[in-house]
């Protein structure tokens, strides 16, 4: 006995011009594990893609690693800092009399010195 629902899509497939023909329509293919996977071909193309990506990683490599330096340089080395700036700033008020004895660096060593 079919399903109601079967019924229904049975009557619908058919209102629209579709036969509906349940069950296996063509024989079964046999499988046949000698000609799905030609072994031989299938390492080629993996021995062959393993090569390609190694070369392809060894060439891009040097070029990833320039890049970063570059980036590096451009961020970071070349840009200076405000706490580096500020501190050379105090030194050389500093040296340059805004001290407790309001004495240049050149004057000190001029002591120092004994001239």
């Amino acid at each position: 006995m079919a399903h109601p629902t079967q019924d229904k899509s049975h009557a619908a497939h058919k209102a629209h011009g579709h036969e509906f023909v349940q069950g296996v329509t063509h024989e079964a293919v046999v499988h046949d594990p000698e000609h799905d996977i030609d072994a031989v071909w299938a390492t080629v193309w993996v021995a062959g893609g393993a090569v390609v990506f190694f070369i392809s990683m060894w060439l891009l490599f040097p070029i990833f690693l320039r890049v970063q330096d570059e980036e590096h340089n451009r961020k970071v080395a070349t840009v200076p800092t405000t706490e580096l700036n500020a501190a050379v700033k105090a030194e050389r008020e500093f040296l340059n009399g805004q001290n407790p004895t309001k004495k240049t660096i050149d004057q000190v060593m001029q002591q120092m010195a004994g001239k």
